[in-house]
């Protein structure tokens, strides 16, 4: 909205340069536009509008006794001006070139007072056109994400100039973890010790509390699951009837546990704790006061726990357990292999490596001897003595 103003300003200096107004006496707006019906009486053709833009002829002039027509200020002039320019007296003419020369004078002048007033108001509203439309912000291209950059934040722009005035961010950083730790240190040292004025000693539950509601915090973090109540009991805490009790069970259906004999139900329906423990208290009671309705006890009703998955429990084999028989019979299985150590002599490593290669040297050589002492028959041989076949023609 400031860069209307702005131009506002603009346009005026422009105006003030190029195209000053004329501060006339032309009738009003209503009578000059029946100005036109109303056209005297004259010799001279009628003219096309490019042809009223052009400077007038002598016609139009003659009505002055001292004729008057400054074409250079004329050309100046916008549409509406130049036809009041040719409507009225020489003196008139004057008088439009003096007020717009003086305004021109005082644009041009940024010292002069009309020049210092236009100035102060235009930018007064600029600044309250820019409080009451601020611009908005101007939205950054969105980063395309590649390789290298995915996952990461999208970036907030360039830093501000470092005036060398401050410490870094990582520093800030640091600085802010220096305090969180001492935080917790005077928590540690001067509220902590507090808490041992309210501590209580732990007494288990009785017959009179058979409920035992569980809670879940995270420490002052807001977490959806810290609204979550979770509620146990025994039925047979209850102190009802063995027909009740299985009416109760079979209300129950799928939150009644047949291995452990417990009932586990939750809620998070409301906002707080508080209330979500309510809710569990109401819907207990509703439970008793059904299962002690003799109306119905729904004995032709057969328990159902096809819900429960009993988990299998491997247990250790008792005949792995080590028993006072076992383990003198390990000691004396020790015992007996100790001994047979001690009487084994060492063996050298080097001793056992010559005596393998002797034995395998010896079944190689073995052949090789035994063909150098075959006796060779003295005199020729043929081929019959030497083993030879001969050709076949």
């Amino acid at each position: 909205m400031a860069t209307a103003a702005k131009q506002i300003c603009r346009q005026a200096r422009q105006v003030s340069q190029h195209r000053a107004p004329a501060f006339t006496t032309r009738p009003s707006q209503c009578l000059y536009a029946q100005r036109p019906s109303l056209r005297s009486l004259s010799t001279s053709a009628l003219r096309s509008e490019e042809q009223k833009d052009a400077a007038p002829s002598a016609d139009d002039t003659s009505s002055d006794s001292a004729p008057y027509f400054n074409k250079t200020f004329y050309a100046t002039l916008s549409r509406d001006d130049k036809l009041d320019y040719r409507t009225v007296s020489a003196s008139e003419r004057r008088k439009m070139e003096r007020v717009a020369s003086e305004l021109s004078d005082a644009f041009d002048n940024k010292t002069s007072r009309i020049s210092r007033e236009l100035t102060e108001y235009v930018n007064q509203m600029a600044d309250e056109v820019n409080e009451e439309f601020p611009e908005p912000p101007q939205e950054r291209e969105r980063r395309m994400d590649g390789f290298f950059n995915m996952g990461e934040k999208e970036d907030i722009g360039p830093d501000e100039e470092f005036g060398e005035d401050d410490v870094s961010s990582i520093a800030h950083g640091e600085l802010e973890q220096q305090r969180e730790m001492r935080e917790y240190a005077r928590l540690a040292g001067w509220e902590m010790p507090l808490l041992a004025d309210l501590q209580v000693p732990f007494q288990p539950p009785t017959s009179a509390t058979p409920l035992r509601f569980r809670y879940t915090t995270y420490m002052g973090e807001q977490h959806p699951a810290s609204r979550k109540v979770v509620v146990e009991f025994d039925p047979s805490d209850l102190k009802l009837s063995e027909q009740q009790t299985s009416k109760l069970i079979k209300l129950l259906g799928s939150r009644y546990n047949p291995s452990t004999k417990t009932v586990k139900m939750s809620a998070e329906h409301f906002e707080t704790q508080a209330q979500n423990r309510r809710y569990l208290g109401d819907t207990v009671n509703s439970l008793i006061a059904e299962a002690k309705d003799p109306k119905d006890t729904f004995e032709d009703v057969p328990f159902d726990f096809r819900h429960h998955k009993p988990k299998r429990v491997l247990r250790f084999p008792e005949e792995w357990l080590l028993t006072e028989e076992r383990k003198r019979a390990l000691e004396e299985k020790r015992r007996l292999g100790l001994e047979q150590e001690q009487k084994r002599q060492l063996i050298s490593g080097v001793g056992a490596i010559e005596q393998q290669r002797e034995i395998d040297l010896a079944a190689v050589e073995a052949p090789i001897a035994e063909a150098a002492q075959v006796k060779i028959p003295a005199g020729k041989m043929g081929k019959k003595e030497m083993g030879q076949k001969g050709r076949r023609s």
